[in-house]
């Protein structure tokens, strides 16, 4: 999968916003826990108001991820 396809289904998830929620993403992940999906994916992103993350950020770290 591709950086520009996980942006656009992240995408989908949030109806065409450039940000998701923590719990946004476990949802789109498929985690039960979105503690686990945070602590697995989100953390060292930067967010805003503590609650949005970029989804081109994320999208960059599940790509890193996936390279390991």
């Amino acid at each position: 999968m591709e950086k520009k396809d996980i942006v656009k289904s992240m995408k989908q998830q949030t109806n065409g916003a450039g940000m998701i929620t923590q719990k946004g993403f476990a949802v789109w992940m498929g985690f039960a826990d979105q503690y686990k999906a945070k602590k697995r994916y989100l953390e060292g992103l930067e967010a805003v108001d503590g609650k949005y993350y970029l989804i081109d950020d994320i999208a960059d770290r599940l790509i890193e991820r996936k390279a390991v």
